[in-house]
């Protein structure tokens, strides 16, 4: 099962942090949500990855 454990407004934003999550070992995807006219993209990894996953974007700091 996917769990999203961060959500950006932008694409790029998206993909810059999905990939950075792929190069510290996760599998990671980029899910797009939409409501009404605004569009939201979340970061998804496995469930059983998801602490991991929120500690290194966490350490990440503010480049995200």
């Amino acid at each position: 099962m996917w769990k999203a454990i961060y959500i950006v407004a932008d694409q790029a934003q998206a993909d810059k942090l999905c990939g950075s999550l792929t190069e510290e070992g996760f599998l990671a995807r980029v899910k797009s949500v939409s409501c009404e006219e605004d569009t939201a993209f979340e970061i998804q990894v496995p469930e059983a990855e998801a602490e991991d996953a929120q500690t290194v974007i966490s350490n990440m700091g503010a480049e995200y």
